[in-house]
């Protein structure tokens, strides 16, 4: 649960990022496995892989990212590794120590594009690469949230 606050705070990051979204008072959302979700949520991860393709009316629309309760996952290659240490010793502890937050709505992400074999690190062939942009990390995640599969919505003012 959050407060209105939080829509009202996420309104004023969007509008200070210069790019125009709609937030509405539900959105969608989409559960990742940590520490994928975190990595999305500061910027650094501009993939998220799936074996189904986005559907159209998703793409370049805003999504909220929810960090799933599932087991994390940690298999990095060493450019995807040097990537994160280039960013955030906190996060590579984070990664290493599993100090992601769970079953939470951390940020939000837009997503840009929906194709296969993008040249990006974090691309894995063989899937659909949704390319994700303008990453937003909440100050404090909502907690206690429980995902769902595919998209689905979240009140914000509940």
């Amino acid at each position: 649960m959050c407060d209105f606050n939080l829509k009202n705070e996420f309104e004023e990051v969007i509008r200070s990022s210069g790019r125009e979204y709609a937030i509405e008072r539900v959105m969608k959302a989409i559960s990742i496995k940590q520490p994928w979700a975190s990595l999305i949520a500061h910027g650094i991860k501009d993939i998220e892989n799936r074996t189904w393709k986005c559907p159209k009316k998703y793409i370049g629309q805003r999504i909220l990212i929810h960090a799933s309760y599932s087991k994390a996952v940690f298999r990095f290659s060493p450019l995807q590794y040097d990537t994160i240490g280039r960013t955030s010793q906190s996060l590579i502890f984070n990664c290493t120590y599993d100090g992601f937050p769970k079953g939470a709505i951390i940020g939000s992400v837009v997503i840009a594009d929906c194709v296969q074999n993008h040249p990006s690190v974090w691309a894995e062939g063989g899937c659909w690469n949704w390319v994700l942009r303008d990453a937003v990390l909440f100050d404090k995640p909502i907690l206690n949230v429980k995902g769902k599969l595919s998209f689905w919505d979240y009140d914000l003012e509940d």
